[in-house]
């Protein structure tokens, strides 16, 4: 009896544990990698309210136990957070047993940033349309080496021509977005924003007057993905987001050496690349820095044809004598990324990232025959090509701190500069007007420098509350403030001095270096403005079908005043897999620096008669006396309406379908004025030694509309490997709405402020559609992608086109017809080495040759703004090594 006593004592007390246990509520799931779905440890998952909080185990799973006194059916909100990852949450209630909750945690710390809203895992919620780019993708797309061709090459609705004979422009090629300019695109790196470049491109090409960033400047290899908002968003981030906002994401946390080297030529046996890069990413103590370097080298490529003029040289000439093509660029560039705790938890860290980046360029000019008044035979006997090899200095650094304040409040507090040099040297040249002594002239100029630096510091602060409503309502409010400063810095003095020597013909002899006359004393300019911002911003659930968000900014600059701007967005689930979603804001963008105070002298060749005739044209500052003269204003903000529409369409986890419909109306747009030129000028800039002159001006007012479409499909086909398929199409259409009237002031000189060759440049120099379709197959450590692109049409923009005062017929307008292009890689993976051989262009196709009135004598044969260029078939091997 007493034994059996003391079993059922033994059982008693065994079980009252169990019983107690029952009672209690143990909250447990796994924490993966939403990229790969692998598991990660060392992540914080905390409840606030209970002030209780663990960290995920080796497996990534973590287990809350909560006694049944504190629990009692309680709902609470679970948040989890990680060094390198997007915070998540989720409600969850507190029942008697186990309670499971799995989170599927986005790569990089701002992944939230550029989806169009602040609240944690807003991805998800697709409220407006945004796309991500994977590091697999950007290293398949990458054989140029060059970020912006990686970026054009997935997607559809971004533009990158190959210019050419554009002066600095060469060396860094404006991209756009949704067919606006490329500084109505907001680009953050990390989700802050990045600087811009100090080159003003004013030449006949895409985005002429623009300064956007220099995206060629971040090694393709240093990011982790890519995200690209398609949507205005100035009011959450400020001025440049009319047309969306691009972040680029580096890579975080420890990682193996990973090294890279692709090599590459066009089969016309030129533009041959050698690009090597490594990543490596190394702890430190429980943090991490990861640390990326390329160097690459593009040797140029041409397409010019014979010159069939007479040249007048000591000797015959070997052909072609132009170069009409890519310039040969040498990159040096550099950068890393850091994510440092500092709280035992990991809810409170330290980050830093930055990088620079060299660049020297060797880019040509039009070829000066021996017997043309801008040559002189005793220094260049057969005639010369000028080249401009100029230099960029590119770097920035960003250092911060965010964690979590109470369990509650999420901040965010950071501090960057950023600084982009273009330095500008000409070579194979000369200045006719110091004479036809060799020992007076000279063959290489230092031409001036361009320099752009800013400093940016923000405050972001984020909190969700529970107010009634369907979700909690998600809080976001932040500060920034920002310092400009733009320099621009004379030549040396033989650069742009008019020695008095008449050229050769006995007209006056062009003063300053051929090709690129170098900057003077009276450019120099040394200018800063600051600019303060303030932002709230709201989103919640409204129902359980309905989701709304509001955000409101003000800024103030320095050198022109205020802007308020507001955006507000809805996202309605029909079904679980149908969703529409709309939003509507007002956006801004300030004048540049540049745009404000850049001025110059520059040779511009002009279509007269279907020969390029050279004119050099003065860039006036706005508030300088001859662009008073000639009626110039200062400056305005450029305003824009945005309006954005769409379905996402998710019948299952295998396939999903986006159809987006956008309008933008932008007033007041920042442009440059028609090249002024003729003999009446001639009075008003015999002073500054050109013969025509042009000026930024708040010209037009333009409206963008159009369609984009995604389609993605992934199919495990279990022995047959795993397929995926990508479709996109992408519409943009913009027409010029209104043109400021002439001034009198120029109308007295029989021209107008904007001309049709300007209209023509903003209205179809890009093309309307682009359609782009994509198969992705691998199987064990074999992978073929293949992608088609169809570029549509779009139209020349010769100089001169009709316009005074060269008189019609001068140059013919063209259209060039769409074009397929088609791009193949095979891949092949073993253990630790991966190889890749690939061609882009497979189909070696080029666009339509320009007309011979277009062509310069048959010279050029393609246009200078093909969204493809001209190069051709390129064909690259890339051999990848993890150690």
């Amino acid at each position: 009896m007493r034994k059996l006593f003391g079993a059922l004592f033994g059982v008693f007390l065994l079980a009252a544990p169990a019983a107690r246990a029952q009672d209690a509520t143990i909250v447990t799931g796994t924490v993966t990698t939403k990229e790969d779905g692998l598991p990660y440890p060392g992540a914080t998952i905390a409840i606030a309210d209970l002030e209780l909080s663990v960290k995920a185990g080796r497996d990534g799973r973590y287990e809350i136990r909560i006694p049944s006194r504190i629990a009692s059916g309680r709902t609470v909100e679970l948040r989890v957070v990680a060094p390198g990852l997007s915070v998540k949450t989720a409600r969850v209630t507190l029942t008697p047993g186990v309670v499971t909750q799995d989170f599927s945690m986005t790569l990089g710390v701002s992944a939230q940033v550029t989806v169009g809203s602040r609240a944690a895992g807003a991805d998800v919620e697709k409220a407006v349309p945004v796309d991500i780019i994977t590091q697999k993708q950007i290293e398949q797309a990458s054989p140029s080496g060059e970020m912006a061709q990686v970026i054009q090459k997935l997607m559809p609705s971004f533009n990158f021509p190959r210019t050419t004979i554009s002066d600095g422009t060469d060396t860094t090629r404006p991209a756009t977005i949704r067919s606006l300019g490329p500084d109505q695109l907001l680009v953050l790196l990390n989700g802050k924003r990045r600087h811009t470049s100090s080159l003003v491109n004013v030449n006949g090409t895409v985005g002429r007057g623009s300064a956007g960033v220099d995206l060629n400047a971040i090694p393709a290899q240093a990011l982790d993905h890519i995200e690209v908002l398609r949507d205005g968003a100035a009011a959450q981030y400020g001025s440049d987001a009319i047309a969306g906002v691009l972040n680029l994401n580096l890579r975080s946390g420890p990682s193996p050496f990973d090294l890279t080297i692709t090599g590459g030529e066009t089969t016309h046996q030129d533009g041959s690349l050698l690009d090597v890069s490594g990543n490596v990413g190394v702890a430190l103590g429980s943090g991490s820095i990861n640390f990326t370097g390329e160097f690459r080298r593009r040797n140029a490529t041409n397409r010019a044809g014979d010159d069939p003029r007479a040249q007048g040289s000591r000797d015959v000439i070997k052909q072609p004598d132009t170069r009409f093509g890519d310039p040969a660029t040498s990159d040096v560039l550099g950068f890393m990324n850091g994510v440092f705790p500092l709280s035992a938890d990991g809810t409170t860290s330290a980050y830093l990232f930055g990088g620079a980046s060299y660049r020297y360029a060797d880019s040509a000019g039009n070829f000066r025959r021996a017997l043309q008044a801008t040559n002189w035979p005793t220094i260049y006997p057969n005639g010369f090509l000028p080249k401009i090899t100029p230099t960029t200095i590119d770097y920035s650094a960003t250092a911060g701190v965010r964690g979590v304040l109470f369990g509650k409040w999420f901040w965010d507090l950071s501090a960057q500069y950023g600084r982009n040099q273009f330095d500008f040297r000409v070579v194979d040249s000369l200045n006719v007007s110091l004479g036809p002594t060799p020992a007076l002239n000279q063959t290489s100029f230092d031409a001036g420098s361009l320099v752009f630096g800013q400093f940016v510091s923000n405050l972001d602060i984020t909190r969700e509350f529970a107010v009634g409503l369907a979700g909690p309502l998600n809080v976001a409010f932040g500060a920034e403030f920002r310092n400009e400063r733009y320099r621009q810095i004379a030549g040396e003095k033989n650069s742009y001095v008019d020695g008095g020597f008449k050229a050769q013909d006995g007209g006056p002899g062009a003063p300053g270096s051929q090709v690129f006359p170098g900057f003077r004393p009276a450019n120099e300019i040394d200018t800063n403005r600051s600019d303060v911002a303030a932002y709230a911003d709201f989103e919640a659930n409204l129902t359980k079908q309905l989701r709304a968000g509001a955000a409101l900014r003000f800024e103030h600059f320095t050198d022109f005043g205020n802007s308020t701007n507001f955006k507000g967005t809805l996202r309605y689930e029909f079904l679980p897999s149908l969703i529409a979603r709309g939003s509507a804001s007002t956006g801004f963008r300030a004048p540049s620096l540049g745009q404000s105070y850049f001025s110059t002298v520059s040779t511009n060749f002009l279509n007269v008669g279907g020969v390029n005739q050279p004119f050099d044209i003065l860039t006036a500052r706005v508030d300088s006396p001859v662009a008073q003269a000639l009626g110039a204003t200062s400056l305005r903000p450029e305003d824009s309406v945005n309006f954005g529409g769409g379905l996402v369409l998710s019948p299952d986890r295998r396939f999903e379908l986006t159809a987006d419909y956008f309008n933008i109306a932008i007033k007041n747009r920042i442009v440059f004025s028609g090249n002024f030129t003729g003999a009446a000028l001639n009075p008003i800039l015999q002073p500054f030694g050109a013969t025509g002159v042009r000026f930024f001006t708040n010209a037009i007012d333009t409206r963008t509309d159009g369609v984009e479409m995604t389609a993605n499909y992934h199919e495990d086909l279990g022995a047959n490997g795993i397929l995926r398929l990508q479709a996109s199409w992408a519409h943009a259409e913009t027409s010029v709405t209104n043109i400021a009237a002439t001034p009198p002031q120029l109308g007295a000189f029989q021209t107008v402020l904007f001309d049709r060759l300007e209209v023509k440049r903003l209205e179809c120099a890009q093309p309307k559609d682009t359609v782009r379709g994509t198969v992705d197959w691998s199987s064990g450590p074999l992978g073929v992608n293949v992608t088609a692109t169809r570029y549509g049409s779009f139209c020349g923009i010769a100089n001169g086109s009709g316009e005074a005062p060269f008189g019609p017929g001068t140059a013919v307008d063209q259209t060039f017809s769409s074009n397929w292009l088609l791009d193949l890689e095979l891949t092949w993976t073993l253990s630790h080495l991966r190889v890749a051989v690939g061609a882009q262009n497979l189909g070696d196709a080029t666009p339509e040759e320009v007309l011979f009135a277009n062509s310069n004598s048959g010279i050029n044969h393609y246009p200078n703004n093909s969204p493809y260029g001209y190069n051709g078939r390129f064909v690259y091997s890339r051999v990848s090594y993890r150690f």
